[in-house]
């Protein structure tokens, strides 16, 4: 209920302008949180066993938890109405679950010893590190104060769809973190080297900060791998939430505001829930293109239509989870396809990884259920990386040490 409590304290007064509304724990309220608080109980996993579980912790836990909390946070959703547009939600979890313990034996021959896989992936950083310093722009630089400027200049350079786009955001957003893994995977922890240069240069490029934090928490799976501790990473988490939670009411009784609450229970827990009502919303206006078999006809991204056209917020763009952007996007051929194609790729990470005892499917596992929690799959399996590390790793050797052993 800890959701519940900042929004009521703090969150939904303070982003009041942006339609968060006053939410009602009436009946109805309760009777429909409690269905989705025990559905939940029984989908979530309960430790880290393979790279899917990944999957259905954060997609329970950032996607239809907060849902179920806050499903009336654009307004009051009535009853019959929660429980169809929960089932939208809950239906990729259950056919992604069915999928992989129906999972077949995929056998590929190793051909690239993992140390050559690391090899592959430094050098194709360096490249792109060359390349991106080499054009430069105009406000690079280390300061905070001209970080907006330099994503914006930077548009005009790494252009959407270009190669060069693609390859720096894959260094970036993918094969960093996982040179960050598997170096304080295997102790080599010099190689934390190449992901924070990597960081570094596009930070002075373009004033990104949130592959930081992708790198370090890379580097924390690392560590627990070492160790054989991933499979306690949920019982982590829970503990970091209600590190926050107390942190935030300890700020809120003091001061009467909460930068947790304002910086990382509205990110994760509030925002989700408002994007995924205006995208239902969306969907079910008459005033919008919008159709079941065909999704937005309008040749903008869908995001964008509901940033900017339905919420009337120029310049956002309104991300969401791949299922939801997929229902938007092309109606629900596309919404059943992206079900099957996460699905496929999760099969292929818990084969692979029961097979080859390499915790790197682990990583990406983590990896690409971050992506696809707050992006489009498609998205998140190429501009990512993530394709092509799975790639790689399929046709690597098995992993013979005994740093990992999953319980």
């Amino acid at each position: 209920m800890f959701i519940m409590i900042s929004y009521v304290l703090q969150l939904q007064q303070d982003n009041e302008y942006i339609g968060y509304t006053h939410i009602d724990a009436d009946m109805a309220y309760m009777f429909r949180v409690l269905c989705g608080v025990i559905l939940l109980g029984v989908l979530l996993p309960k430790k880290i066993i393979r790279p899917s579980d990944f999957f259905s912790f954060l997609y329970g836990f950032f996607v239809l938890l907060p849902y179920v909390m806050l499903s009336s946070v654009r307004g009051n959703v009535a009853i019959e109405e929660f429980f169809m547009l929960f089932s939208v939600l809950v239906l990729p979890l259950l056919i992604v679950k069915l999928m992989v313990i129906s999972m077949p034996v995929i056998r590929v021959p190793g051909i690239l010893t993992q140390g050559s896989v690391i090899f592959i992936l430094c050098s194709l950083v360096a490249v792109g590190i060359a390349v991106a310093l080499s054009n430069p722009t105009a406000s690079a630089g280390f300061d905070f104060s001209s970080v907006y400027e330099r994503r914006l200049e930077g548009r005009e350079i790494f252009i959407s769809g270009s190669l060069f786009s693609y390859i720096s955001s894959a260094i970036i957003n993918g094969v960093s973190p996982f040179i960050a893994f598997w170096a304080c995977w295997k102790k080599k922890h010099w190689l934390m080297i190449v992901p924070m240069l990597c960081w570094l240069t596009f930070f002075y490029l373009l004033g990104v900060k949130a592959p930081l934090l992708a790198i370090g928490v890379a580097a924390l799976l690392g560590v627990a791998a070492n160790k054989a501790k991933i499979v306690f990473f949920i019982k982590y988490v829970y503990w970091l939430v209600v590190g926050a939670f107390c942190i935030f009411i300890i700020e809120y009784s003091l001061n009467g505001y909460s930068y947790v609450a304002d910086y990382f229970i509205r990110r994760s827990f509030t925002v989700p829930p408002w994007v995924m009502s205006s995208f239902f919303e969306f969907m079910s206006s008459d005033h919008t293109s919008w159709t079941l078999l065909g999704g937005a006809i309008e040749d903008k991204p869908v995001s964008l239509l509901v940033g900017e056209n339905f919420l009337g917020m120029e310049g956002l763009n309104a991300n969401t989870n791949a299922f939801v952007y997929s229902l938007g996007a092309g109606g629900l051929p596309y919404y059943f396809l992206t079900i099957v194609m996460v699905g496929v790729v999760f099969l292929i990470l818990d084969s692979a990884f029961l097979l080859k005892s390499n915790p790197s499917f682990i990583c990406l596992g983590f990896s690409y259920s971050i992506l696809v929690v707050e992006q489009a799959a498609t998205t998140a399996l190429l501009s990512s990386g993530i394709g092509m590390l799975m790639a790689l790793l399929i046709f690597s050797k098995r992993n013979v040490d005994s740093t990992y052993a999953a319980k």
